[in-house]
């Protein structure tokens, strides 16, 4: 009777195990309700480089509020979690994990420095967490492709290099081509690209130099390119950097020969210029761009829709302009990968992506193998007053560079 009531108790276990088993919903999505997306949010809001990450994060505030206000995305409305990563890869590292394993987000979007986000990239990708870069768009982020991080939203070290030395050989018909960049990964993608362009072009390069991104003191670097007596020189430097450089270029009476800055170093000119603070030194200056800063109307409207939501901001960066395409980008994916929504069907609709905006210049376009959405540039000639947009759009050719 003992046996018989045993084996009775047994069976019965066993089957409310397998009601049990067979009644529990699946595991939801992180950061995923029957109303809500929540995204990680972050960039450098404070530090010397919050121009970098300020106006971009706001600016995919400003465009998230617009999709909520218009009933969100299949039913769903979007909440963002906000960080400060100060572009240091330890406090971006802690805002991210925070961002996924405390505030269980259903994807990241954010970053404006390669350096840091590559301190990240194990964690990310072991997470299989979904990661939009915000305007970081070196190339050691993109390069190889991983699964889960997607970025370059304004082009790689690889894209502006091509672009303005590509510019310097057919349009200023270059032939001996001075180079200084930082003694970094992004000096190094810099300058890669640069000397195989420059090869391929059939110009020489006739001084490399090699300088800190915290340098205060240009004299020797530059004093070595003007015994090279290049008629171009290109720049790959930080913003204070660049505008070391663009100072003492002047001052040495080098001007008959062009400046060509990748735009890491004037990402707002009219800053740029009052820093320079001298005219002559901008008579004959290019930067790379992946926007069409030539249609004032369309900037404006841009602007202007920035302003209106922050008033406060009354010079806003030049890069508040990338969190554009790359906020379209998150919409359009989640929009693409449907109500059924995963981190994995999300990947899969970023993939797909071939997007065409009126901002920028190219197209926006990811894939299996490729997580760049930029690989189209403009030239721009800047005088300390107005920007004019060269012709000719300049595509990286996906094999110059390392």
């Amino acid at each position: 009777m003992t046996l018989l009531r045993s084996q009775h108790l047994r069976h019965g276990m066993v089957a409310l195990v397998v009601t049990f088993a067979i009644a529990r919903p699946a595991m939801a999505e992180p950061g995923i309700t029957d109303d809500e997306i929540v995204i990680g949010l972050f960039a450098p809001l404070s530090g010397p480089l919050v121009g970098y990450g300020l106006d971009p994060l706001q600016m995919v505030k400003l465009m998230y509020e617009e999709v909520n206000q218009k009933g969100g995305i299949h039913g769903r409305k979007i909440r963002v979690v906000v960080e400060d990563d100060k572009c240091q890869a330890n406090p971006l590292v802690a805002a991210v994990k925070k961002l996924v394993t405390v505030d269980h987000v259903f994807l990241l979007h954010g970053g404006a420095c390669t350096a840091a986000i590559s301190a990240a990239q194990e964690f990310i990708n072991r997470e299989k967490v979904p990661f939009v870069m915000l305007n970081a768009a070196g190339d050691a982020a993109v390069f190889p492709p991983t699964r889960y991080m997607f970025g370059s939203f304004q082009g790689t070290q690889r894209v502006y290099a091509s672009a303005l030395t590509e510019f310097a050989a057919r349009e200023l018909k270059t032939r001996r081509l001075a180079i200084i960049v930082h003694d970094d990964e992004y000096g190094n993608a810099s300058l890669a690209t640069a000397k195989a362009v420059a090869a391929r072009q059939g110009m020489e390069v006739v001084a490399v130099e090699r300088i800190p991104p915290s340098i205060t003191d240009v004299t020797a670097p530059m004093l070595n390119i003007r015994a090279a007596k290049p008629d171009a020189i290109f720049s790959g430097a930080y913003p204070a950097p660049a505008v070391l450089i663009t100072q003492k270029y002047a001052e040495y009476g080098m001007t008959s020969a062009a400046m060509l800055v990748a735009i890491q170093g004037i990402p707002t000119p009219a800053v740029f210029a009052k820093n320079v603070g001298n005219d002559a030194a901008l008579r004959n200056f290019y930067h790379s761009w992946a926007y069409d800063v030539s249609n004032e109307p369309l900037m404006q409207k841009w602007f202007g829709k920035y302003k209106a939501r922050y008033p406060d901001r009354e010079q806003p960066s030049g890069l508040m302009i990338i969190a554009v395409p790359s906020t379209l980008s998150v919409i359009a994916a989640l929009e693409k990968a449907g109500r059924d929504l995963t981190r994995e069907r999300f990947v899969e609709a970023m993939e797909s992506l071939e997007l065409k905006h009126e901002l920028v210049v190219g197209t926006l376009r990811f894939g299996p193998g490729r997580r760049d959405a930029i690989r189209d540039n403009v030239v721009v000639k800047f005088d300390g007053k107005t920007e004019k947009v060269m012709a000719g759009v300049y595509t990286w050719n996906g094999k110059d560079g390392n």
